[in-house]
């Protein structure tokens, strides 16, 4: 297949970041199988990957995974990690969404959980989640520009506070293995249209987040995958947190948030470096079954 030699030639011997617990397929809004997901983490050179397919909504949607489904995923990534088990370790998980109007995740969620190798949190929704007209932080600029005026009474601070408590009681109640993409609110966020990352209230209001994380067991997810979506957005989180993660002591791992093939390790080199010049010596990956910290630049 082409899209394996080119693998082996980009990243054949090449040593780096060795695991992604951030990937989707087909079961959701991937673009390509499981296997074939599996296949490009080998040829990549990781050692641990892990599947976090969205876990079905409890309202309509274009994007998650249909419940459906569900048990197939589960038996075919059992059939996978057999398979693939003398080449690399894969791990069974899940991106659930935590919803900020019922201050929960959904109890399909729950019931799901233990089923699970991992977990991943994230928030993607505004406004209620009770009903088909829900609004996306991630969609498009309009459709989230839409939820803050229906919702937030068209004051974009005031969503971006309450998004960022959220994610802090969502870590506190939940605490799961990895928060996904924290600062997701940036992806439309182009010119500053909705805010502006230098301004005091934005910076403290996170600094106020970080400090809920750092409280829990919660590893953040440095995101690589934000610039093969939208060219500029730079990863999650933005690099001026990344210090002010460290400085809290607050265990990080690296994804690529792949949707496809060609995402499998993006932009994990200059992650990496940009890491070390923060100050981190590591990142946190599941061997063997437990999350262990792994030695940066080597």
């Amino acid at each position: 297949m082409a899209w394996y030699n080119q693998f082996m030639l980009i990243f054949g011997g090449i040593k780096m970041i060795q695991a992604n617990f951030h990937i989707h397929s087909e079961y959701c809004d991937g673009q390509n199988t499981l296997e074939e997901m599996t296949k490009a983490g080998i040829a990549a050179g990781l050692k641990s990957i892990g599947f976090a397919s969205h876990m079905p909504l409890p309202f309509k949607n274009d994007w998650t995974m249909d419940e459906a489904k569900l048990s197939h995923y589960f038996e075919e990534i059992s059939d996978l990690k057999e398979k693939y088990a003398s080449s690399i370790e894969i791990y069974c998980g899940m991106e659930i969404d935590y919803f900020i109007d019922r201050q929960d995740i959904s109890e399909l969620a729950k019931e799901i959980l233990p089923k699970l190798d991992y977990t991943i949190m994230s928030i993607h929704t505004i406004g209620s989640t009770y009903g088909n007209e829900v609004s996306y932080i991630d969609d498009t600029r309009e459709d989230f520009a839409r939820g803050i005026k229906n919702y937030y009474d068209n004051q974009p601070q005031q969503f971006i506070e309450a998004y960022y408590k959220g994610i802090g009681e969502m870590v506190l109640r939940h605490q799961p293995d990895v928060l996904g993409h924290i600062d997701l609110i940036k992806k439309y966020n182009q010119e500053n249209f909705f805010f502006d990352e230098n301004d005091f209230w934005y910076q403290e209001t996170v600094k106020k987040c970080l400090d809920t994380i750092a409280e829990t067991r919660t590893r953040m997810e440095i995101n690589t995958g934000a610039n093969m979506r939208v060219p500029g957005v730079g990863r999650y989180p933005s690099d001026w947190m990344i210090p002010e993660m460290e400085k809290r002591k607050i265990q990080i791992t690296v994804g690529g948030d792949s949707h496809s093939v060609e995402g499998i390790v993006n932009e994990y080199n200059e992650a990496e470096m940009f890491l070390l010049s923060c100050g981190y010596k590591e990142y946190w990956m599941l061997k063997k079954g437990r999350w262990e910290a792994q030695a940066l630049g080597v």
